[in-house]
């Protein structure tokens, strides 16, 4: 009830405005994403062939990038917000990540710049594919290197030619106006359409794995749609009014 009617009433809204619980939670981000951005951003830093002190600055300066879109998912929680102060601090965050994006133009010079670019529209992918690789690590299955590749690609080709009705990845935070985005009508609508991305994926994955490894991605795929499908109700519910 809190949510839809933007008072700041829910414990669960009200835990997240406070500074010291904001604080605990953003240290914990940091120890999560200090490895995970050595894990997905290893492979570019050795292909630009960055020296220790820029691969040390890169990695701070994607840290500090990440940090602004976890601070802004914090301050969405926040009931109280109306669509004004939504969209206000969606165009702050979109600035924020600019800058951090120029910092990194600066770092790295126009050719590299645009390698990592590049590189970074298949981070999405490599990280869900990197998942995966870990559940199989244990496993009598494990992905080869050249699995791991083809897994990337594939999955990267397809999530960026399909057209959803409702682009829940634009990143243009400042545009969106939250209280219609998620509908049920919207959010009943990406179920469907996830499955047919995943469908298409599972497709393509048929002559990449093994029988045993391709049950396996099935199983993965299904459990992390219906987590990001679940995750999207509670927005609902957060920025309905």
């Amino acid at each position: 009830a809190a949510a839809k009617t933007n008072a700041p009433a829910s414990p669960f809204a009200a835990m997240f405005k406070d500074p010291k619980m904001k604080d605990m939670i953003k240290k914990q981000q940091k120890l999560v994403m200090g490895p995970l951005i050595d894990k997905n951003y290893s492979d570019i830093i050795k292909q630009l062939n960055l020296t220790p002190e820029q691969s040390a600055s890169l990695k701070d300066l994607l840290q500090s990038k990440m940090l602004v879109g976890a601070d802004m998912g914090m301050s969405m929680l926040d009931g109280s917000l109306d669509a004004d102060k939504r969209a206000e601090l969606g165009k702050q965050v979109k600035a924020d990540s600019d800058a951090y994006d120029a910092q990194i133009k600066s770092l790295l010079g126009d050719d590299n710049d645009k390698a990592f670019e590049a590189y970074e529209k298949t981070v999405p992918d490599r990280m869900a594919i990197s998942q995966f690789q870990d559940q199989l690590a244990g496993s009598a299955n494990p992905l080869s290197p050249d699995q791991d590749q083809q897994l990337i690609q594939a999955l990267n080709e397809e999530r960026t030619n399909f057209k959803w009705t409702t682009d829940y990845n634009n990143k243009n935070a400042a545009a969106a106006d939250y209280s219609t985005m998620f509908t049920p009508d919207k959010l009943e609508t990406f179920a469907t359409e996830k499955t047919q991305l995943d469908d298409l994926v599972l497709a393509r994955a048929k002559s990449i794995l093994s029988p045993e490894q391709f049950s396996s991605f099935q199983a993965y795929q299904a459990q992390q749609r219906d987590m990001q499908i679940a995750g999207m109700k509670m927005a609902a519910q957060m920025f309905s009014h």
